[in-house]
């Protein structure tokens, strides 16, 4: 098989270029978004039984959830932190068993819980945007510590 690289000339130099200049947020959307492809891509193989490649394709769904589970901070993030692992745990259970079992609707069901967290993702980090702008514009620079300087 054809590495992506050298089928598409300057994709992985993009690629390699988004991803160092990707914010924290950026990396988790991204991050999404490459499950989510991978997923379908692992229900296609297996519908068109390329089993090699659906095996492929969940490694790299598999790899993508161990990302996101090792980005998450338990301690500062608490609660969301605790259940955010807990979906992950379920995902990369659900995606290992529609592998090994060839269960396609699990691809399915991954992608699309997977696709609506993406969303409130996006939601959250668009308002998050907004607030340090708002903070940035409106805040009197002159205190000691602003709204931006507490939260980062």
């Amino acid at each position: 098989m054809q590495n992506a690289t050298y089928a598409r000339p300057g994709l992985g130099q993009y690629r390699q270029a988004s991803v160092e200049t990707a914010d924290r947020g950026q990396l988790v959307i991204m991050i999404y978004d490459h499950c989510i492809k991978w997923c379908g891509i692992a229900k296609e193989a297996l519908e068109a039984k390329r089993f090699a490649r659906k095996a492929e394709a969940c490694h790299k769904v598999q790899a993508g959830i161990s990302e996101l589970m090792s980005s998450l901070d338990m301690e500062k993030g608490g609660d969301i932190a605790k259940n955010l692992w807990r979906l992950y745990d379920f995902y990369s259970y659900h995606i290992h068993e529609g592998n090994t079992k060839n269960i396609a609707k699990n691809f399915t069901e991954v992608q699309e819980m997977m696709s609506q967290l993406r969303e409130s993702w996006q939601k959250a980090l668009g308002e998050v945007r907004q607030d340090r702008n708002f903070a940035n514009n409106n805040l009197n620079v002159g205190h000691q510590r602003s709204y931006v300087s507490m939260v980062g």
